[in-house]
């Protein structure tokens, strides 16, 4: 009963307070499209770097022969698989394998076995992602 009236007298305040005539912002109703992601590199092929099965992505695909015939392929967590992923500078890549949990809100692009100081030298990197639309 004290609570009730608690936050009976809480509420009514709150709306004193913003006074009449006063609006209370609508939320977006469309987000954003895209977000700045931190953005790392990896190598397909490079057991100390995927899994087991070095060349077989999350999705089943052998990505070692996909990223050796050029298709630019990424992992990423928070989209559905083969979803196609905008990143600021790179272009399209298909999400084709995920990361580890942790790495939850991170795109990491897929690069074949042999470049692994290019992946390095990647870093780290902050770039806007953007979900488009469609499959491959």
């Amino acid at each position: 009963m004290k609570i009730t009236i608690l936050l009976a007298s809480v509420s009514v305040v709150f709306l004193l307070s913003i006074g009449p005539g006063t609006d209370i912002p609508a939320p977006p109703t469309n987000p954003a499209p895209g977000l700045v992601r931190e953005v790392t590199a990896y190598n397909v092929g490079v057991r100390g770097q995927t899994s087991d099965d070095p060349c077989i992505g999350a999705t089943g695909r052998n990505l070692c022969r996909l990223v050796a015939r050029g298709l630019k392929v990424c992992a990423a967590n928070f989209v559905d698989p083969e979803t196609i992923l905008h990143i600021e500078g790179y272009g399209e890549c298909i999400v084709l394998d995920r990361m580890n949990r942790r790495f939850a809100h991170r795109v990491d692009i897929a690069m074949r076995k042999d470049e692994v100081g290019k992946a390095l030298g990647f870093g780290i990197q902050q770039r806007y992602v953007e979900v488009r639309p469609g499959r491959p």
